[in-house]
């Protein structure tokens, strides 16, 4: 990425959610790990689709803004 298409500084406040963002994501691999032999192929796959629908909502809003 060149220096001119790099984007500046996130605010704190975006920086704040990415945080806790990933703090979320770390908790559910825990959980994931620790539930790991009580895990079913249906709740693994209802959970994929809670994700995927999540990107495409994130897709969706922030093409909206270009």
């Amino acid at each position: 990425m060149s220096e001119e298409n790099r984007p500046g500084p996130a605010p704190p406040n975006v920086v704040d959610e990415l945080q806790q963002l990933g703090q979320s994501f770390s908790s559910l691999g825990r959980t994931l790990f620790r539930e790991g032999g009580t895990l079913t192929a249906e709740l693994l796959k209802s959970l994929r689709g809670v994700v995927d629908r999540a990107r495409e909502e994130i897709e969706r809003m922030t093409s909206e803004k270009r």
